[in-house]
């Protein structure tokens, strides 16, 4: 076998081997794929402004930067059960839609603050989602990063 045969060999495998892990190709996904870029992009404008809310002073961490890509990863880890779930169960795509249109609604929710933070103008009634999604985070009723081996277990049961 030659060279452009074992490449095209390769790229078929790989091809196959992301389409069943995430599914076809479709606007969804593409969208959730901008959106995720976006979002770290304004994160990292944030921090070099020095208004991030990852690190002590506000500014550029590579650790901040690192967790932010680790929460996409594991985004899209969540994304492949989701899609591999909607196989074995055979859903029609619905479990692989509804955790996609999950994770667009939060990208663009923290696209929105990020850019809020950098000073852009926003129509109010995104500041209000943004109100109420703050609210109920202050109540405890949003997860918080910083909760206890109790709070995580007591979360478990609600599910």
């Amino acid at each position: 076998m030659n060279m452009e045969k074992i490449f095209e060999w390769v790229v078929a495998c790989l091809s196959s081997l992301v389409l069943f892990l995430f599914g076809a190709p479709d606007k969804l996904i593409l969208f959730l794929l901008l959106l995720s870029i976006v979002d770290f992009v304004l994160g990292l404008r944030k921090a070099y402004k020095g208004k991030s809310d990852k690190t002590e002073n506000g500014g550029v961490s590579s650790k901040a930067a690192a967790e932010g890509l680790e929460k996409k990863g594991i985004m899209f880890m969540v994304l492949i059960v989701a899609n591999v779930c909607d196989q074995m169960f055979n859903a029609g795509g619905m479990i692989r839609t509804a955790t996609m249109w999950f994770y667009i609604t939060t990208e663009a929710i923290s696209i929105i603050e990020n850019a809020t933070l950098l000073g852009l103008k926003v129509p109010k009634f995104l500041v209000d989602i943004l109100e109420v999604k703050n609210k109920l985070s202050n109540e405890g009723k949003l997860e918080d990063e910083g909760k206890g081996e109790e709070e995580d277990a007591d979360c478990e049961e609600t599910y």
